[in-house]
């Protein structure tokens, strides 16, 4: 078995454990703060969705970070090819 099979299995494993928690108990459950966060219980809804907001600001900024990067290599490949001449090249594994 090869390290990418054992990584699907944990995804799957992950999977059917939320999959059998919202078949027992339904999704609120999932989306309510855990203790020290979930008091004051009027507060848990208000907490619940900022963290969710939070969730959604992180992600776009990890995205706009990648995106950054993407930008800066494909520069830096123009420079390096385009100015100064060089040759960059990629094979497949396993080929000489």
């Amino acid at each position: 078995m090869s390290w990418l099979d054992d990584v699907g299995d944990r995804l799957w494993e992950v999977f059917g454990a939320v999959r059998s928690e919202v078949r027992e108990r339904g999704l609120l459950p999932l989306l309510t703060p855990v203790a020290p966060f979930d008091r004051p219980g009027f507060l848990a809804p208000a907490v619940a969705v900022g963290g969710l907001v939070a969730f959604l600001l992180l992600s776009g900024v990890a995205v706009t970070a990648l995106g950054a990067l993407l930008l800066t290599l494909l520069a830096l490949y123009a420079l390096l090819v385009e100015v100064f001449g060089f040759s960059i090249e990629v094979h497949p594994f396993g080929v000489r």
